[in-house]
């Protein structure tokens, strides 16, 4: 199901025009070092401040006398800023920048003929990270936040 929302959402990226670059609205899919496959959507409101609205997963399975399964999945929106005009990086292409935001997250567990399915928590959502442009209409993001931990992946500009 993933595969197929990532690519409905990069087919228009993709298509956009190479002069679209300059807005920095984008679409990003990321993978954390601990499993969670994220989609996200950035769109600026303001210069340097953007909205962020994500949709992570993670899940696992094992044999233990028999297969289980377990999932997480987050939803959510934040406000992020850019601090590149604040640290004055010599180079234009980095790009650091922190989030707040909020988000609900809902679980699943299967296994053993059990199904269970609820809201297990939401909260505040935390990142921060620096996008690096590899090109005009890519970049290179890596972060850490408060669903997946160190996480790393690449925006596609429109």
């Amino acid at each position: 199901m993933y595969k197929h929302i990532t690519a409905l959402l990069l087919v228009p990226t993709l298509a956009t025009s190479v002069y679209a670059a300059d807005s920095g609205n984008n679409i990003g899919v990321n993978v954390s070092l601990d499993n969670a496959i994220g989609i996200q959507g950035e769109f600026i409101l303001q210069k340097p401040l953007s909205l962020q609205i994500f949709l992570k997963n993670y899940s696992r399975s094992y044999y233990y006398g028999g297969p289980y399964r377990y999932s997480y999945t987050a939803i959510g929106a934040a406000g992020i800023y850019d601090f590149s005009r604040e640290l004055r990086i010599a180079d234009k292409k980095i790009h650091p920048y922190a989030g707040l935001g909020l988000f609900t997250v809902s679980a699943s567990f299967s296994g053993s003929s059990t199904y269970v399915d609820s809201s297990v928590l939401g909260g505040i959502y935390l990142t921060a990270g620096a996008r690096y442009e590899i090109t005009r209409d890519i970049d290179l993001d890596a972060n850490y936040n408060n669903f997946g931990g160190l996480t790393i992946g690449a925006n596609f500009k429109f």
